[in-house]
């Protein structure tokens, strides 16, 4: 009997320390976006991966070279793209001779944390630049952040990204699209 109790008490203090105690705060939302450029600035796309919820709906709009592409992914393909993405970052390098540079930085216009603490409404932009000048992604989002099994996961993000190329002499527009 003891040893059920001790169970319980357990599964207990689990379910209060991964779903129902800890609420979500502005603190803990600002480390979510720390994180998350961490992840960038290493390439680590499993890690961003792990910042998305199962549940994750991405809804972008990409603007390039005066066509704009919208998309729609859940949290498999976003973290498939985002593989991807490094995968050609890095073979742009490559063909630049060396490693590309990523600069990544990102302001928080504002966060909106819900009555109940459960989630957070994130506005803001980003800017991630490859090759100094080479690449440069502008991105304006808003995006949802809720606490999930003790960590805070996107569940819903709205962009609208701006590409813009550059690098006088590196590299044409259709050397950099050719595989």
């Amino acid at each position: 009997m003891k040893q059920i109790a001790i169970v319980i008490a357990l599964c207990v203090g689990a379910w209060y320390f991964f779903i129902g105690g800890r609420k979500l705060d502005e603190p803990m939302v600002r480390d979510y976006y720390q994180k998350e450029a961490h992840a960038i600035y290493s390439r680590d796309a499993e890690a961003l991966c792990k910042q998305l919820s199962r549940k994750a709906r991405i809804e972008s709009k990409t603007t390039m070279m005066g066509k704009t592409v919208e998309s729609s992914h859940n949290r498999d393909e976003a973290c498939q793209a985002t593989r991807d993405a490094f995968e050609t970052f890095s073979k742009v390098g490559e063909r630049m001779g060396g490693i590309l540079t990523i600069e990544y930085e990102y302001h928080i216009d504002g966060i909106e944390v819900a009555p109940d603490r459960k989630s957070a409404t994130v506005k803001g932009t980003s800017v991630l630049k490859m090759g100094e000048s080479l690449l440069q992604y502008k991105t304006s989002f808003t995006q949802r952040l809720e606490r999930e099994l003790g960590q805070m996961r996107l569940v819903r993000a709205d962009e609208a990204t701006v590409m813009r190329m550059g690098g006088a002499g590196a590299m044409s527009q259709s050397d950099f699209f050719r595989k």
